[in-house]
């Protein structure tokens, strides 16, 4: 048994939404766990990120832009 992580993803039932989440074979809904599907609404995710508008640093976060000041997000600099 393998830990599976997934990116935006809506439960068919209850229409609650994961954004970023970790489990054990396909992505059950944390409030009924019916089976979650994608969810074509989902912004993105971005996981080891620089914004250099205001010198900050992400490990995860749940949006294509810096969750601080909003802007471009970019690869951490070496």
């Amino acid at each position: 048994m393998s830990l599976t992580n997934y990116f935006g993803f809506k439960c068919p039932r209850c229409k609650s939404t994961v954004d970023i989440g970790v489990g054990v074979g396909d992505p059950a809904c944390p409030s009924c766990g019916t089976t979650m599907v994608p969810n074509t609404d989902f912004s993105g995710a971005a996981a080891n990120v620089y914004c250099a508008a205001c010198k900050a640093a992400y490990g995860l976060v749940n949006s294509s832009r810096c969750p601080q000041c909003g802007g471009p997000l970019s690869q951490m600099p070496t």
